[in-house]
């Protein structure tokens, strides 16, 4: 599944939130959010999006679970931005 994850915890360009997209393991939020809450630490896959508006993975990031605010499925149409 993919996700967009919320950090509550700066950006390297100044923002007060940090956001990452991320492919993970669980099939749904519901696994996705029980992993979270058994764990001080998490693997997920991080992806990036390309100047033209491609995805592409940037490698393996571990997340520390007490930072994350908020994750939602990832769409495509919705996360462009992100």
């Amino acid at each position: 599944m993919r996700v967009l994850i919320t950090l509550n915890m700066p950006s390297r360009n100044g923002n007060s939130v940090h956001q990452v997209s991320a492919d993970v393991e669980q099939e749904n939020m519901r696994d996705f959010c029980d992993h979270l809450t058994d764990n001080d630490f998490i693997i997920v896959n991080e992806i990036y999006r390309n100047s033209s508006g491609g995805i592409f993975p940037r490698g393996k990031l571990i997340l520390n679970t007490k930072w994350i605010g908020k994750a939602k499925e990832f769409d495509d149409d919705i996360d462009k931005a992100s």
